[in-house]
């Protein structure tokens, strides 16, 4: 569904009326390049409507950061498991979107906004809507880590493997992975709300020197990250989760049913022995 909304949260975040719309699961491919090609409309077009999205993934798909090397990947196994392969639009590490909510966000910068705030904006919007919907208050982290020790590791590769400034945690574990791109004044900014733990199946799914590795990865990004159904032991589906981000966002309920996104992958069948 797709709507043009001017209530007082749209204007206060996009200065203007903006295009809103929950698509639930779509192509990897289509995805990206929609994308990509509203934040170039959005640049060269003052007419064209910034872009509140929320979407999610079918099938399931690592996606690159723009300047980050393909050879990482695994791609027999991707092919085998079904798995995508996509590049990103924006900058960051490499992403696999399974259990989560995605959202998008196209903005125009106006004067006395930087890119920077419109992170932390749309991070309290995120915020917001979690607390509603899952009773618990996330953290947004207000500090920058230097990761330069941490991305010379062997599971750098990864976005959960890390958070940055005003990055959507809890207890201390990262929740919401985003990047942002700027073009021309426009922000382009997506990100990935983690519902359950399928993400670290990535660690199947890329290329290491060892098992040892590779476990070591694992590991990490279990460690590093969290997800809904972590904090509250109930897996919670795309509808509920877009219609408390809709909600934050707009400051209107989100009327229309969206079917959840299929399961396709376990961890019972990706990770063991026989991949």
């Amino acid at each position: 569904m797709a709507e043009l909304l001017q209530t007082p949260e749209i204007l206060e975040l996009f200065g203007e009326a903006a295009e809103c719309r929950s698509d639930g699961a779509c192509p990897p491919e289509q995805n990206m390049q929609w994308e990509w090609e509203r934040l170039q409309a959005c640049a060269l077009q003052p007419t064209v409507p910034p872009l509140l999205r929320l979407y999610a993934w079918h099938p399931w798909a690592i996606s690159l950061g723009i300047h980050q090397s393909d050879s990482i990947v695994d791609t027999e196994r991707c092919r085998m498991h079904g798995i995508a392969v996509v590049r990103r639009p924006t900058g960051g590490r490499a992403v696999l979107h399974a259990e989560e909510v995605t959202y998008a966000v196209i903005v125009r910068l106006s004067a006395g906004r930087s890119h920077h705030l419109i992170y932390r904006l749309i991070h309290e919007r995120i915020a917001a809507a979690l607390k509603r919907l899952i009773g618990y208050t996330v953290d947004l982290a207000p500090s920058h880590t230097d990761f330069r020790p941490l991305w010379q590791r062997p599971f750098a590769a990864a976005c959960f493997s890390s958070s940055a400034r005003w990055e959507i945690s809890y207890a201390g574990r990262k929740l919401v992975g985003s990047a942002q791109r700027l073009l021309n004044g426009v922000v382009l900014q997506h990100g990935s709300i983690l519902l359950g733990p399928a993400h670290v199946l990535i660690a199947d799914l890329l290329h290491f020197p060892s098992e040892a590795h590779r476990e070591a990865f694992r590991q990490e990004l279990v460690r590093r990250s969290t997800t809904v159904y972590d904090i509250t032991g109930h897996r919670f589906t795309y509808h509920d989760v877009a219609a408390a981000l809709w909600e934050s966002f707009c400051g209107i309920p989100l009327c229309q049913q969206q079917t959840a996104p299929p399961d396709q992958l376990t961890s019972s069948n990706i990770g063991s022995s026989s991949v």
